[in-house]
This record gives structure tokens, sequence and C-alpha cells, in this order.
């Protein structure tokens, strides 16, 4: 049996409901076939993981570790996950470190096979902390399946905690929030930042962000915007604005059917 997430609505009340629930729903999820076998599946192999080619031979176990990072989307690109994998991170001209998409650093970080022994093996909480990761990520794609701005909403929170745990400094954790799909949708929805400011020179784009976080938040610190209160007030202007955009574009819709009708009578 499959897992379909209880979401009633949307905005804030849908997002109000989603946290009220959302440890019974994360528990539920986890209880499901799927999960339980893929999650079986990676622990009983895990100590067998000796090259990246071990990890992306099997596809359940590529699924879990994909999936453990939000990277699920790149299951079918086996070649390209394998080279993350063997050149890992230490290497500073390892394709990891040359890509802009932190996840796949974190990644390459945890899973390098470019070490002997390879990281796994020196890693004996690795497989722990990732089934723990892969139920969230999962869960969080259910989530978006129903309602993706809830699952946005839910990524957010988590992507910047450990973001900031791993950034050198505030304007490295920026970039790292701009090269972060779903930090990025969310800042820029909360800021009021139009879809054309992608078009900008990056660093433009970098001062831009940092200037109008600190007009509508008070600060541009990362950290302090992790903080719960002040992440959760984040979302919840994401979660108005995104909602009152799909109202205006629902609104031109109605208004362009109406034309359209009028002129045929």
């Amino acid at each position: 049996m499959s897992f379909q997430p209880v979401i009633i609505g949307s905005g804030l009340p849908a997002w109000s409901l989603l946290n009220d629930t959302l440890e019974r729903q994360q528990a539920l999820h986890a209880s499901t076939y799927q999960s339980k076998s893929d999650t079986a599946h990676f622990l009983g192999k895990f100590d067998k993981l000796q090259t990246a080619e071990d990890v992306v031979s099997d596809r359940r176990i590529l699924r879990v570790v994909l999936g453990a990072y939000g990277l699920a989307d790149d299951i079918d690109n086996r070649h390209f996950i394998k080279t993350v994998l063997s050149e890992g991170v230490a290497d500073s001209s390892a394709l990891a470190n040359k890509l802009s998409d932190q996840r796949y650093r974190s990644l390459a970080k945890d899973f390098d096979f470019s070490t002997s022994p390879p990281m796994p093996s020196r890693s004996p909480d690795l497989a722990k902390k990732t089934i723990a990761a892969f139920r969230i990520q999962t869960f969080e794609e259910a989530v978006g399946e129903t309602n993706n701005n809830m699952r946005l909403a839910l990524s957010f929170q988590r992507s910047l905690q450990d973001l900031t745990s791993n950034a050198t400094s505030n304007a490295a954790a920026w970039y790292q929030v701009m090269a972060t799909p779903p930090l990025r949708e969310v800042f820029q929805t909360a800021l009021g930042l139009p879809s054309s400011f992608s078009n900008l020179d990056i660093d433009d784009q970098h001062s831009r962000f940092l200037t109008k976080a600190n007009d509508v938040f008070g600060t541009n610190d990362v950290a302090e915007l992790a903080e719960k209160d002040l992440s959760e007030t984040i979302v919840r202007r994401f979660l108005v604005l995104q909602q009152s955009q799909q109202v205006s574009v629902a609104n031109r819709f109605e208004t362009a059917l109406t034309l359209l009708s009028a002129g045929r009578t």
C-alpha cells in the first residue's frame, strides 16, 4: 500500500495541519512496504559497498543513497553519479567540487570511494544517517505530489539548518542558498523577487539577496534566518505570497475566459 499524505486545503491552514500531524504522518510513511523494503535491502548490503560501481549497479541501493540527498531524479544518470562517488571531494578538481549544487558535494563527501578504505567503511553511523535522511526526503517527495509548496516549506527549514553547519562564511552560505533550488525558490518568493531575477549576474543576485533579506527580515545572516522562529516567518511569508500569485493567475485566466466567451456572443 502506497503512502498518501493528508494535506487539506492550501497556504497557511494546510501548513498548520501538516505540522500538527507531521510526526504521525512520517511514521506511517516509514512503515510502508516500499520504505521498509528499500531500507532493509540497503542495510543488508551496506557493509559490502567497496566501490562506486557497487552503489550504482544496484538500483535499490542507489534509490536510497540518492534519495537521502534529495537527488532521486538522478537515478538514471548512473555514469554521472559514479563519477561523483569515485572522485570524492579530496581533490579540488573532483566533479562534486565543481558543481554549484552543494547536495552533490555532501553526497560525495559521505560516500567517498576515492580513499582507501572508502569512506563508507570508515563511517559506522553512515548507514543509519542515510536511512533517516532517505525517509525524510521520500516523505517530502510524497507531500510534493499532493502540494509542492508544502514540500518546499518542509525542505526549506531542514536544508537551511544543514547548510549553516557547513558554510564557511555568511557570503558563502548565500551562494549555497542560490545554488540549492528548493532554498532559492522559497527565499526568492518570500523576498518578492521576480523570476527574471535569475537572469542577473550571479554576484549582483548575491548582493541583492543580502540587501533584500536585511530589509524584509531585519538580518541577512543565514545562521539567524535558520533559527526556528525566523525560518517559520520566512516559510509563512513564502506560502502567503505563493498563494496570492496563484490566485492572481487564476483570476487572469478567468478574466480571459470571460472575454473569450463575450467575444462569441
